[in-house]
């Protein structure tokens, strides 16, 4: 199994790729990510994927739910434990 975390901008280009076989190691990488209020309003996505299958993505450019505008599907600060089990 092979994870993939990193930023990707507008332009479809990637940064800060972690790339590991630990789903633990994965969840640790999208949470850093995550929690960069320093992106908060920019064009940018941190993405979770596994085996090239996206697991989740969050929108730095959406607000906090519950705010108007907000995608909760797309908004994974202090959430991502809730993605845990990814290793079965």
């Amino acid at each position: 199994m092979t994870f993939r975390v990193y930023l990707r901008d507008a332009h479809q280009r990637v940064s800060e790729r972690t790339i590991t076989g630990s789903p633990e190691a994965a969840l640790a990488a999208f949470r850093v990510l995550t929690d960069r209020a320093d992106l908060d309003g920019q064009r940018l996505l941190a993405v979770l994927s596994r085996d090239g299958a996206p697991v989740a993505h969050h929108d730095f450019s959406k607000p906090a739910p519950p705010a108007p505008g907000s995608v909760p599907a797309r908004y994974w600060r202090g959430r991502t434990p809730d993605l845990g089990g990814m290793d079965q």
